[in-house]
């Protein structure tokens, strides 16, 4: 499920007003474009191979700004310097894939429900209350299950996942507070238009009503839909706060993004560059989730303060996970590997 400021990871964020440098969305999407990319390091070694990385987040982006520069701090002394290439400018999420499994991108970020599109296993942790909290997210794509599902993806398609970064956990806002599926029951719940976000809409109790991001707000205004549901940073930046009364803590989606090479495109690096890489990527994680959960606890804090949106944290979880535990094994191919991973 995009971004900049150097100083994120140190500072307290900005006030609502500056609010639309936050997160967009897990699917936005881009023209292909010919800008420069950024530069993360000031004075890179002028004999040092450039590594070209691709993602659809704004420059503003904890993606950009943590897990770009924390990749070069971690490549330093190893010969490679990585070049980000921000907000689309290499092509969309689907378009970038297409480009590391030739060979013809080097590094590439993509969501699960992207990934699963060359494997369908891997859309599995785009699944509504898959994860209890941001620790079980790590310890479950980092552990055995994670391993195995990437290297079903690898054989499968040649994408090679070299880290997974936490993007963010998706709430409800609507004109009431939400504790149970019944607070939805037929009110229009905007959705991206997949089946994995059709049924999420189904275990809110919501009726799913398919609509790009950046329409959202005028339909909320007009009362086209009624609620709609994103990380906290996007509700930041799309300012839902201000047509919407309720922010309800659902915690239905805790969301990552995965840093992904190909065989065709490590295969241009020697052994001890691919390794420089792999352990590059898998270090800026720590980065990159530290600032998204500051903005997360930043844009909370303001809010609660300000009152421009009130703040919901009686929501019944376990509801709403009982009714996801019901409604996907049924629906998707990977559902007992689902209830494995809730359980576990």
């Amino acid at each position: 499920m995009a971004p900049h400021q150097s100083t994120f990871g140190t500072h307290r964020l900005p006030r609502l007003a500056v609010a639309g440098l936050a997160v967009a969305s897990l699917a936005l999407a881009g023209c292909v474009g010919t800008e420069a990319p950024q530069s993360n390091q000031a004075a890179a070694d002028a004999d040092a191979r450039h590594v070209r990385f691709a993602h659809v987040y704004d420059p503003s982006h904890p993606v950009e700004t943590c897990g770009v520069p924390a990749i070069n701090e971690s490549l330093q002394d190893s010969g490679l310097v990585v070049d980000s290439y921000p907000a689309a400018q290499l092509g969309s999420e689907a378009e970038s894939l297409e480009q590391v499994a030739s060979g013809g991108l080097d590094l590439a970020v993509a969501g699960p429900s992207f990934l699963g599109v060359w494997e369908e296993n891997v859309a599995l942790f785009d699944a509504p209350y898959l994860f209890r909290d941001v620790d079980h997210f790590e310890a479950t794509l980092n552990g055995p299950i994670g391993d195995e599902i990437w290297a079903g993806l690898k054989e499968s398609s040649g994408l090679d996942v070299l880290s997974s970064w936490y993007y963010g956990t998706r709430h409800v806002t609507a004109n009431n507070e939400v504790h149970t599926s019944d607070d939805l029951a037929g009110q229009k719940l905007r959705a991206a238009d997949a089946p994995l976000y059709l049924t999420m809409a189904e275990i809110m109790g919501g009726a799913a009503t398919p609509m790009a991001l950046d329409e959202a707000y005028l339909a909320l205004q007009q009362g086209t839909i009624d609620a709609q549901e994103n990380p906290i940073p996007t509700i930041a930046s799309q300012k839902f706060y201000e047509v919407q009364d309720y922010l309800n803590l659902t915690g239905h989606m805790i969301q990552g993004v995965m840093v992904v090479a190909s065989e065709s495109s490590l295969g241009a690096f020697s052994a001890e560059e691919q390794d420089a890489l792999r352990t590059a990527a898998a270090e800026a994680q720590t980065a990159v989730r530290e600032c998204i959960e500051d903005q997360e606890a930043s844009f909370l804090e303001e809010w609660r303060e300000s009152g421009e949106i009130t703040v919901n944290d009686d929501v019944d979880v376990e509801h709403f996970r009982q009714r996801a535990a019901d409604l996907i094994p049924e629906r998707f191919p990977w559902g007992e590997r689902y209830l494995e991973i809730q359980e576990s």
